[in-house]
């Protein structure tokens, strides 16, 4: 939601215009992940128009950022009466590229407001302005944030299920001696996968099934003294390492963080996926039907 060419009946604050002589708005942010699936940002504004912070004090007016992702339709604004301002997002509900703008915007309706810093144009001139009039803005450059989360759910991308020939139900079998982390299923259980893993409804209970618990032995054969050096070469391994490194997170350290358990950190690798799982089963009931 970026502010382009739009025109205002008042004078507004903004490097984009010329309304004001010597005044200023200014945001500069940074953004950090927090664990595996939280982006951590912090807002630091810079505003040196004395009227306009006097609105704030008085509690008539806030400094607003608003962030919204077009891909997700993730939308939230932040309002605050501080210069420095912080905010955790779950990872999950964006991706892509999303829009950050910074404002300054009424509280309450204000009448004769007029400051000494408008250029000539204004100077002879109050306005009266209502609940949620734009007094400042800078449009904050786009922040992109792509997500390989595929490398965890796809089973085409690290993973590879394959058939074992079996005449009765028998356990599943993992093999990281592979390029590919390998899921041996019987032949009855691999039939039924070949036929219902590609519908888009069963991903979240086939992944919280298989991908999981794969994730969690992976993780706990790395714990292991010399796992590092027994797979580190495998293309799994380097995958892995590469997707956790986007993200900022030495992938090692995090495998080897006493705080946390493997079961733990295949959650957070996959965003939660049991999560998922649990809100795909009512698509298969009628929860509408009450009990006979």
């Amino acid at each position: 939601m970026n502010i382009t060419n739009r025109l205002f009946t008042y004078p507004v604050l903004s490097d984009e215009k010329d309304d004001y002589k010597e005044s200023f708005f200014s945001v500069d942010y940074e953004q950090s992940m927090q664990g595996v699936n939280s982006l951590r940002l912090s807002f630091d504004i810079t505003m040196n128009c004395h009227e306009l912070e006097q609105l704030i004090i008085d509690g008539k007016a806030d400094y607003v950022i608003h962030l919204e992702c077009s891909t997700t339709a993730y939308r939230e604004v932040l309002h605050s009466v501080s210069k420095h301002i912080e905010h955790v997002i779950p990872i999950g509900r964006i991706n892509g590229s999303f829009d950050v703008v910074a404002f300054i915007i009424l509280k309450k309706n204000i009448t004769g407001f007029f400051c000494t810093d408008w250029v000539d144009d204004f100077q002879d001139t109050t306005f009266n302005l209502f609940t949620g009039s734009i007094l400042a803005y800078q449009n904050l450059n786009s922040l992109d944030v792509t997500k390989d989360y595929e490398e965890f759910t796809n089973a085409g991308s690290i993973f590879a299920v394959y058939k074992r020939i079996t005449e009765d139900n028998c356990p599943a079998e993992i093999n990281l001696e592979s390029n590919k982390i390998r899921i041996g299923l019987g032949t009855k259980d691999y039939d039924v996968y070949a036929v219902y893993s590609g519908k888009t409804e069963l991903q979240s209970l086939f992944h919280s099934m298989l991908i999981l618990p794969v994730l969690v032995y992976v993780f706990e054969e790395l714990r292991q003294e010399g796992g590092e050096e027994t797979y580190h070469n495998k293309e799994w391994f380097l995958a892995l390492e590469k997707s956790y490194a986007k993200r900022g997170i030495t992938f090692m350290e995090e495998v080897l963080n006493p705080e946390k358990t493997s079961y733990q950190l295949a959650q957070e690798a996959m965003e939660l996926p049991l999560s998922k799982a649990f809100d795909q089963i009512p698509i298969f009931f009628d929860t509408t039907e009450e009990d006979s």
